[in-house]
């Protein structure tokens, strides 16, 4: 009996263990650092498909998003509030629970104008506020792609672009962004091993 109530002990403590650790990974997930792989070609030639980056969620806390930073956000949702984005942190730790909707619907872009900002596409080039925008990570050129310019961003809003200009679905197709939606700043990248470091 002694040994089945050692056995039993030792189970729970190893429970208690585990769960511990799924909330604090998923606290920490949900409101301070996430992960996202990147999906798509559209920021080349700076990141990659396949490649890790880490995710400040407290970067936008108490300042707004700046030109030329490269943030995650939702398309189509608003980040919720704690107890939302810590339910969904602890279902995205276990893979089946995962929505495919939700994965594609996260993308990864450059700011490239906030509030206030006039944003114009001239001769394959991005002008804002009336210049030539100085993009070194840019490939290939840039079109307006359908999006009637010159347009000035709103209050509360973003204009995204990806680096990859002739492979990006941004602002130029599905127009600006909420601020809301902006899950955080893409900081660094941890994967592969070998372009490890702080993105720029």
């Amino acid at each position: 009996m002694n040994k089945w109530i050692k056995i039993i002990k030792e189970i729970r403590s190893w429970l208690i263990i585990i769960a511990l650790a799924l909330f604090l990974s998923a606290l920490i997930n949900s409101q301070i650092f996430a992960m996202a792989t990147v999906k798509e070609v559209s920021m080349q030639n700076t990141l990659f498909e396949d490649q890790m980056l880490v995710i400040n969620r407290l970067s936008y806390k108490n300042k707004a998003p700046k030109n030329g930073d490269i943030i995650v956000f939702y398309q189509s949702r608003e980040i919720g509030s704690f107890t939302q984005e810590f339910v969904r942190s602890l279902k995205n730790i276990f893979p089946f629970a995962k929505s495919r909707e939700e994965i594609r619907d996260r993308l990864v872009k450059r700011v490239i104008g906030i509030p206030g900002d006039v944003i114009d596409v001239k001769d394959g080039y991005v002008y804002l506020n009336g210049e030539r925008l100085n993009e070194p990570y840019m490939k290939g050129i840039t079109e307006e792609d359908g999006f009637e310019l010159p347009v000035t961003v709103g209050e509360n809003q973003l204009f995204v672009m990806g680096d990859n200009r002739e492979h990006s679905m941004d602002s130029r197709a599905f127009g600006f962004i909420e601020r809301s939606h902006v899950e955080g700043k893409a900081t660094f990248r941890i994967y592969p091993l070998g372009k490890f470091g702080k993105l720029k």
